[in-house]
């Protein structure tokens, strides 16, 4: 419940009884503030009853904003309440907002240090004022419902470590191989998308093209390729390479050639050679 409107009520109690609340209901209010134990029958009425009339008063005290046309119109009566529960600034964001079939409910909350946790299907992700120019939470940012507005800045546009890219690849492809959803395919969309094509795309955008890709060796190998070839020097990305795939060798002949490794040394071999004509 939210923490904040629930001590406007008790400021403001003697004009609230009997309008809106009950006598009752303002001590089990008093209660909840004061941390003080309720049995289950309090903890029911309060989270049934009590809590719908603080989600109400929460709809007149709050301003809410709607960051992007794709938003499934009851998702965003359901993200409000969501924020009037978190009492802080926040928005909501991810596929809960634009699709009908979700996983988590992924809630961003402003805060002075970073942290997660969750809550059933609510997922809370602390991030502090200056993550809101990392691409990732951007990118959440620009399809959300928020209960504050956005101040203007730039959109960090740091190019990646090599090192990581190729991790993000190596993981994405294990986790199509297993069947398993490649999550860090996302970090590579995003990253083509705003360092290539200088866009970024806000999480409907970006869950729509990992969603196209997600399954499809053949294209995640085609990005990894354009963000390998762009993103770094010719001489540089072949002097990597070459060592690179001298180990992938190697471990090719250890382990019977297992499939991803053959994955990996076709593609950054593929790579290697191309940027070395470049490179001449």
């Amino acid at each position: 419940m939210n923490v904040d409107i629930c001590n406007k009520i008790l400021k403001s109690k003697d004009k609230l009884v009997p309008a809106i609340f009950t006598q009752k209901q303002i001590e089990l209010i008093e209660m909840y503030i004061s941390k003080k134990i309720l049995s289950n029958a309090q903890k029911t009425y309060l989270y049934s009853k009590i809590n719908k009339k603080i989600v109400a008063l929460g709809f007149m005290s709050y301003e809410f904003y709607i960051n992007n046309t794709n938003i499934i119109e009851k998702r965003v009566e359901d993200a409000k309440k969501i924020l009037i529960d978190v009492g802080k600034r926040a928005f909501v964001s991810g596929s809960f907002l634009y699709s009908e079939l979700y996983g988590d409910i992924d809630i961003f909350v402003i805060s002075n240090r970073r942290k997660q946790y969750r809550c059933g299907k609510k997922q809370y992700i602390c991030i502090t004022e200056s993550d809101l120019k990392k691409p990732m939470f951007a990118s959440a940012f620009e399809c959300s419902v928020a209960n504050f507005r956005k101040s203007s800045f730039e959109v960090e546009r740091k190019i990646s470590k090599l090192e990581d890219n190729l991790l993000a690849y190596q993981i994405a492809i294990n986790d199509i191989l297993d069947k398993n959803e490649p999550k860090t395919l996302r970090y590579l969309i995003l990253e083509y998308n705003l360092i290539i094509k200088n866009k970024l795309l806000n999480s409907y955008e970006l869950y729509n093209e990992y969603n196209t890709i997600k399954n499809e060796i053949v294209l995640v190998n085609n990005l990894i390729k354009k963000v390998l070839l762009n993103e770094y020097s010719n001489r540089y990305l072949y002097d990597v390479l070459v060592k690179f795939t001298k180990k992938l060798n190697k471990n090719i002949k250890k382990e019977s050639a297992n499939e991803n490794l053959k994955i990996y040394y076709d593609v950054l071999n593929e790579i290697k050679n191309e940027s070395r004509k470049s490179k001449v």
